[in-house]
């Protein structure tokens, strides 16, 4: 018969070692676990996603941004081929081109419902049908024939296209038959939004807008500086100043008042995209001049969260800027070009058009000082005081606007 160790089993004095050495091995791996970092033992619960911030951004940040497109490629596109129509003059080819920009301008509604079902990455065919709400949505409170060429409400078209698209993107998919389930779906929905929620925001829009008309007239230079300093922070800000004051002076677009007020929004949004374009020279030369300049300051948002202080010069600039346009030069401003300052020329066009009442050397002088110079030395000036106290850094206004290969 084979012993314990002939069989490959411990000996005695073997267990005895190992059943000696087994506490000593315990105790040394329950030192390691008392030294590892508290981190490592008691780890932060996972954050629970917040769905109100969430929402928050897909409904005013994202969808705004598509609205914005919309706008964009219709009505703010339309006002300028309309304005180099008349430019033109009176004959074929003037009237051709004006033909063709309020065709584009009537497309608002259809633009922005295109735009906030891209923005919120849609199907296709959601997009395309929401195209159909957002066209409804803008001319519900009067889709009469005769309306059909008229421009509408654009928070209107805003408030169904977003409801469409979120409704039709819930049933996409859940069917073969989205084809036909999805276009019917939209245009039931925005014809019930049209017929039962349109009309109580166009009076709200309403009464917002004849409230800012009767505040203008109340006291041109107090809501010059409101108007320039918040249009401009606006502008900015991740929001659509263009599609807020088309919104705001839609709703009675030939008030003096209003027109009055569109020339105080024009100036504030001027002077951030030339006062950012002027501070931020030395960091961004000629290329962020143009950029900012004939593009938009909201290109700053990544530097504004870093350092929010390099908001200070141009809202320095918009405010003194706002009064002088509200009661010294008196410029006006259209709907379409309140609330895009230089961008584009857009705002510089709706000037030319709206204050045909003033003077032409009035009208001139104030697009060129209040547009240009002023914002231009004012930003400057106090960038240049802010960079002495340390406030403003140089990089703090630094672009990248070369693309990464």
């Amino acid at each position: 018969m084979k012993k314990g160790n002939d069989l490959g089993l411990p000996t005695q004095e073997e267990a005895r070692k190992f059943v000696l050495a087994e506490p000593s091995k315990l105790a040394k791996e329950e030192k390691k676990e008392e030294n590892l970092p508290a981190a490592d033992k008691s780890a932060p619960p996972a954050k629970k996603p917040n769905i109100a911030a969430k929402l928050a951004k897909r409904w005013f940040i994202d969808a705004f941004s598509g609205m914005a497109l919309g706008l964009f490629a219709t009505l703010i596109a339309g006002t300028i081929l309309v304005q180099i129509g008349k430019l033109a003059g009176d004959n074929d080819i003037g009237n051709f081109i004006q033909m063709i920009g309020k065709t584009a301008q009537a497309l608002m509604g259809a633009g922005i419902g295109a735009g906030i079902a891209y923005m919120l990455k849609a199907d296709k065919l959601t997009i395309f049908s929401c195209m159909v709400a957002g066209f409804f949505g803008a001319k519900a409170e009067r889709f009469v024939p005769i309306a059909l060429a008229a421009v509408g409400n654009p928070v209107s078209a805003y408030v169904t296209a977003l409801i469409t698209c979120e409704i039709c993107m819930l049933i996409a998919g859940r069917t073969g038959l989205d084809i036909v389930v999805i276009p019917l779906t939209a245009m039931v929905i925005s014809g019930v939004l049209g017929y039962f929620v349109t009309p109580y925001v166009n009076w709200a829009i309403a009464q917002l807008s004849t409230g800012i008309a009767a505040a203008m007239e109340w006291s041109p230079f107090v809501m010059g500086i409101v108007i320039s300093v918040v249009m401009g922070l606006i502008l900015t800000l991740p929001t659509s100043s263009a599609a807020i004051w088309v919104s705001i002076a839609l709703a009675h677009p030939d008030s003096p008042m209003l027109l009055l007020a569109g020339g105080a929004s024009v100036v504030g949004c001027a002077a951030h995209m030339v006062g950012f374009a002027v501070a931020s020279f030395r960091e961004n030369g000629f290329a962020g001049l143009i950029a900012q300049g004939l593009g938009t300051s909201m290109l700053q948002i990544p530097n504004l969260m870093k350092n929010p202080r390099i908001l200070i010069p141009p809202v320095v600039a918009s405010a003194i800027v706002g009064p002088l346009a509200t009661t010294v030069f008196k410029i006006k401003c259209n709907a379409s070009g309140g609330g895009m300052g230089t961008s584009g020329l857009v705002g510089v066009f709706g000037v030319i058009e709206a204050s045909a009442d003033i003077s032409p050397l009035m009208m001139w002088l104030g697009i060129a000082l209040l547009m240009f110079v002023i914002p231009a030395i004012v930003s400057f000036a106090v960038s240049e005081l802010l960079r002495k106290v340390g406030w403003i850094k140089f990089g703090d206004m630094k672009l990248e606007l070369k693309s990464k290969k």
